[in-house]
């Protein structure tokens, strides 16, 4: 009974974008130890014991946190399932490290240097160049740019399918991304591969996260360029957290300004709600302290 309530769960929640594979991991795991039992509801005791078996503290709220909102969700039809109490762990500080922001000149360096990719006469320094370039200036996820094939290019710009959340999304390309992705797209299109993917090794085989990753470390050593807070490299996300930073940086500090540049960033990064984008006012103090002007211009009586 509780098992065939769990899938319709899924289903209902899948439909609206979301994945859930960890979701789904966390609540058949509950299911394991309900059927043990003999349980068809969601039992408080049972809940808090399973969930003590994650291997943090963060984790074992997590797991009782998601079997709380599939309880709420459950006991609108059926009482007997037991509402899970929310303090029932005690609250976990999840650290979120500062993203490292490139500046143009840092990502001027690491362009510059993937000339020295071997080997000779091969596509793999455009390559690199076209896609550290493309990340930067449009804030694309890794998984979103190396699903790219020759069909998403387009001339409203690129088609990104099926993102993070199941939803595709257009995303309009400045005319000198569009330049120098075109000047890619004519060597590319010479090669003969067993794929239409638009990124290739240089053995003419789609182009695999680990190694894009290595790469861009490298080169990053190479220009000197280290990660942010606890990290001592930087990561490929970093470049979106940067495209994301210098589009703020370009934006009023009016209040509306702000609002309306945030639902137009928010749509082009592919975000499921804008609360996501508005962690990045946190990484733009100049914006931060333009805001906070105009709010003390407001208190004061003069014009916002």
């Amino acid at each position: 009974m509780m098992s065939s309530a769990v899938e319709e769960y899924l289903i209902l929640r899948r439909s609206t974008g979301y994945k859930l594979q960890e979701t789904a991991d966390v609540l058949r795991s509950y299911l394991k130890i309900a059927a043990e039992r003999g349980e068809d509801y969601v039992k408080v005791a049972t809940a808090i014991e399973w969930a003590r078996r994650g291997t943090s503290p963060a984790r074992c709220a997590r797991r009782l946190r998601v079997l709380g909102l599939f309880a709420e969700h459950v006991r609108v039809e059926d009482t007997r399932h037991q509402v899970i109490p929310r303090d029932s762990f005690p609250p976990v500080r999840v650290l979120r490290y500062p993203p490292r922001i490139f500046s143009t000149s840092e990502i001027v360096q690491v362009l510059q240097l993937t000339d020295t990719l071997g080997p000779p006469g091969s596509i793999r320094a455009l390559t690199y160049r076209t896609i550290f370039g493309l990340l930067f200036a449009t804030g694309l996820r890794r998984a979103e740019l190396l699903r790219l094939c020759f069909a998403d290019v387009q001339p409203a710009g690129l088609l990104i399918r099926e993102t993070k959340f199941a939803k595709s999304r257009q995303l309009p390309l400045h005319p000198s991304t569009a330049a120098a992705l075109e000047r890619y797209l004519e060597v590319r299109r010479a090669l003969v591969a067993e794929t239409d993917s638009l990124f290739l090794s240089f053995r003419r085989r789609p182009l695999d996260g680990s190694s894009l990753l290595v790469t861009f470390q490298t080169l990053c050593e190479q220009a000197g360029i280290k990660g942010a807070g606890a990290r001592r490299k930087p990561r490929l996300h970093d470049l979106r957290h940067s495209f994301a930073v210098h589009a703020l940086e370009r934006c009023s500090a009016e209040r509306e300004g702000v609002e309306r540049h945030m639902l137009a960033l928010s749509t082009y990064l592919g975000h499921s709600k804008p609360s996501d984008t508005y962690w990045y006012l946190e990484q733009t103090p100049e914006l931060m302290r333009g805001i906070a002007n105009a709010c003390d211009k407001a208190s004061s009586g003069g014009a916002p």
